[in-house]
């Protein structure tokens, strides 16, 4: 497949809690504020259903998707949609999708570690930047080597999303090879 030139990955559970919408709408403020981006920028979002025969779970699942379609049709034109959603466990997309991210958005409500945050940056090729939750459980660890945001707020997290995709490449680079270090080091 194709690469944009800018890749987010957001990789979850169709959990509330893994706060999907809010990332959705923060990086609509992005397309809002950044026309230049529009066909060169995806969204990739690998979703595993969570939970569906618990209806608050299904009626997320079903925002999630409504959220989506929405931005979809207002950013969106012929050849180029913003968000790719893609929904079901698919394990060799998900590793090729580590391997090539720019900025992997992880803006749980509340996680106890979220070991994407962890997986992903040992297996990115592109010095791909991390924006993290600050309630995530990895989040005081990595904090050195990712740009955090406070998950409710919609407007910061689409800003460190510009900031990631802004990033000077040796910016990038210093960020990536530290997390990667310091994850080697700091294993299960």
């Amino acid at each position: 497949e194709s690469r944009p030139w800018h890749l987010i990955l957001r990789v979850d559970r169709t959990d509330p809690s893994k706060n999907i919408d809010r990332g959705f709408y923060a990086y609509d403020r992005l397309l809002t504020r950044r026309p230049d981006l529009h066909g060169g920028i995806s969204l990739l979002t690998l979703l595993d259903p969570s939970r569906l025969s618990i209806p608050a779970y299904a009626t997320y699942f079903e925002t999630i998707q409504a959220t989506c379609a929405e931005i979809n049709a207002r950013h969106g034109r012929d050849g180029w949609l913003p968000i790719d959603l893609r929904i079901g466990d698919n394990f060799p997309v998900v590793i090729a999708a580590y391997q090539q991210y720019d900025v992997l958005l992880v803006n749980a409500l509340a996680d106890g570690m979220n070991l994407i945050a962890k997986e992903a940056p040992l297996l990115n090729e592109t010095d791909g930047v991390v924006v993290l939750s600050e309630r995530a459980g990895a989040f005081e660890e990595l904090e050195p080597f990712v740009l955090g945001v406070d998950p409710l707020d919609i407007e910061a997290t689409a800003a460190q999303l510009e900031r990631a995709i802004d990033l000077p490449p040796s910016d990038r680079a210093a960020r990536s090879r530290g997390l990667k270090e310091f994850l080697l080091k700091h294993d299960v």
